[in-house]
């Protein structure tokens, strides 16, 4: 099991869910598009602050810019691709479409 596999844990689930919910509330008012790109936004806005949380001066962080914006990247990436991949696998439960169909075909 890689580092990476260890922050999944139940706790973890529990905060990522909690951020859905406020940005699910927030979307209802704003649209889901502009809360998308508000917590892209902000995910890249705490991120950049955890980089530069592991320096002492601006000079260090910029020597590590490239690799910081490398692995939030990569992470983004992976992470992104394995939700898309979970909504194609589950598409019709999560987009609650077996559940409209079945009530279409009872009346």
């Amino acid at each position: 099991m890689s580092a990476e596999e260890n922050l999944f844990d139940d706790e973890f689930v529990e905060t990522t869910n909690k951020l859905i919910e406020i940005a699910n509330e927030m979307a209802a008012k704003q649209g889901e598009h502009k809360m998308g790109v508000a917590f892209i936004y902000a995910a890249a806005r705490y991120n950049a602050y955890i980089a530069a949380s592991s320096v002492t001066n601006a000079d260090e962080l910029a020597g590590k810019r490239d690799k910081a914006v490398e692995y939030f990247s990569d992470r983004f990436r992976k992470l992104y691709d394995g939700n898309l991949m979970d909504y194609i696998a589950n598409f019709e439960e999560y987009m609650g479409i077996a559940e409209d169909q079945q009530a279409e075909t009872a009346h």
